[in-house]
């Protein structure tokens, strides 16, 4: 599948895109926890827990700072502690979690992101539309790739997310980047949060770099970020 020309900007998704998680659950850092205690809580029980720590989060998605975020994973967490009090969860141990979550430590960025930004910088705009907290600017700045980007939506700051029935993120960003839509594309590892780009105007390309990925025939495709650089026009 080809991509329309001109293009003029490229917004890139975070995670499974410019950057992969290194633990099983992205928001829960389970390799904090003793295995055996997990392990021996039964799948139901477990997963419904986890679920309505899911829930909260987003429901309770608007966070404007690092600090509302750590308060925040520290209910999270807290909720998980009561609802589980099997796995033994510490202060010291909920606070350990927290850190491990804002600070970004379970994420690793792929070898081929910044010689691609590089690459890109000068002749596109280049911008981020993440369902993420605060804390993203900072580990974009820590894995070196915060100077690539002009333009930067986070869900967070907004309250809602990509998927969302309202087009808010990507309005915001292409707000910020100040480009006409069909100028633009958007690289995602999700095929709904690539429909809802498309919806706006905006072309969209589905990134296979993570395990298990979802597959399309309605989109272009690559499997690595520097794909992209064969991929436009």
């Amino acid at each position: 599948m080809k991509l329309r020309a001109p293009i003029k900007g490229i917004f890139f998704d975070a995670g499974w895109t410019l950057f992969y998680q290194t633990c099983e659950y992205w928001w829960f850092p389970k390799e904090c926890i003793d295995p055996h205690l997990f392990n021996g809580i039964p799948d139901d029980k477990r997963d419904a827990v986890l679920q309505k720590a899911l829930k909260y989060l987003d429901d309770n998605h608007l966070i404007l700072t690092e600090e509302e975020e750590i308060e925040q994973f520290k209910t999270v967490y807290s909720m998980i502690s009561s609802d589980l009090p099997e796995l033994a969860l510490t202060k010291q141990k909920i606070d350990t979690m927290v850190h491990e979550q804002v600070s970004g430590t379970y994420f690793c960025f792929y070898d081929d992101t910044l010689p691609t930004l590089k690459t890109l910088r000068g002749k596109y705009k280049l911008g981020v539309i993440s369902d993420f907290w605060p804390s993203l600017k900072r580990i974009l700045k820590n894995g070196g790739a915060d100077s690539y980007f002009s333009a930067m939506t986070i869900s967070s700051y907004l309250g809602t997310f990509k998927s969302s029935p309202d087009r808010r993120m990507y309005l915001h960003a292409l707000e910020q980047m100040k480009l006409p839509p069909e100028q633009t594309i958007f690289i995602d590892d999700g095929v709904e949060n690539l429909e809802g780009a498309e919806k706006c105007g905006i072309q969209p390309v589905l990134i296979t770099a993570k395990p298990y990925p979802e597959s399309s025939d309605k989109y272009p495709s690559i499997k690595k970020l520097w794909e992209l650089l064969e991929l436009l026009p």
